[in-house]
């Protein structure tokens, strides 16, 4: 059965690079973490940083066909779900959430990792 805003598979034609994406979090360059206590806040922030990493190697968020996302608080997924919409728009990557016990930094609500097909000149 469907579910909205759900996509189950991504099958990727032609020959192109794969980029692996380790978890990404809410942390600045400076090395503290952005919103601290706000789900939305740190989801925003660990989206706009897998876009720097994204663009790093010339590719955008329509490049990305699977995310892993881990949530500290299973009953923050309707916020985080509504901000990644946002950010992937109508066509969004497969995806798996989970809920965790623990995040590498106690203060980190949410983390992504995400695989992308970028296309090769």
């Amino acid at each position: 059965m469907p579910v909205d805003g759900f996509t189950q598979a991504v099958l990727i034609p032609g020959a192109a690079a794969m980029l692996f994406v380790s978890g990404v979090t809410a942390r600045l360059p400076d090395g503290s973490i952005a919103a601290l206590g706000d789900i939305e806040g740190q989801t925003r922030q660990v989206l706009e940083n897998l876009r720097l990493i994204l663009a790093e190697v010339d590719a955008t968020p329509n490049d990305v066909v699977r995310i892993g996302t881990y949530l500290r608080h299973m009953e923050d997924h309707p916020i985080v779900h509504r901000v990644r919409s946002e950010f992937f728009g109508l066509q969004p990557p497969a995806c798996t959430t989970v809920e965790v016990s623990r995040l590498f930094d106690e203060r980190q609500l949410v983390e992504i990792d995400a695989i992308a097909i970028v296309p090769q000149p």
